[in-house]
């Protein structure tokens, strides 16, 4: 499950017309698929004279979408998303 794991500004207090930047820590779903490798080892006559097997994990994220809205009306732009830290600017 996907969660908010801390929001910070750059500063406490904006006068107006100053630039505000929130960075939100966030941790996205990730989704994980198990595959198998095999291995197998044929002799000269064709015949499988051993094999062996091992799983392998892939995970993938879930394609979270990381947003910013208040309640004054302000216009959030995305500055940057690293998939786990995304910086949002307004002005104030």
């Amino acid at each position: 499950m996907a969660s908010i794991d801390l929001m910070t500004f750059d500063q406490a207090a904006y006068t107006p017309g100053e630039l505000v930047t929130l960075t939100v820590d966030y941790t996205p779903d990730v989704g994980s698929q198990t595959f198998t490798a095999t291995a197998v080892i044929t002799d000269a006559a064709g015949a499988q004279v051993a094999t062996s097997s091992a799983p392998f994990v892939v995970n993938t994220p879930a394609g979270d979408v990381v947003g910013v809205t208040d309640d004054g009306g302000h216009v959030w732009a995305q500055a940057s998303d690293t998939g786990t830290v995304a910086v949002f600017t307004t002005t104030a």
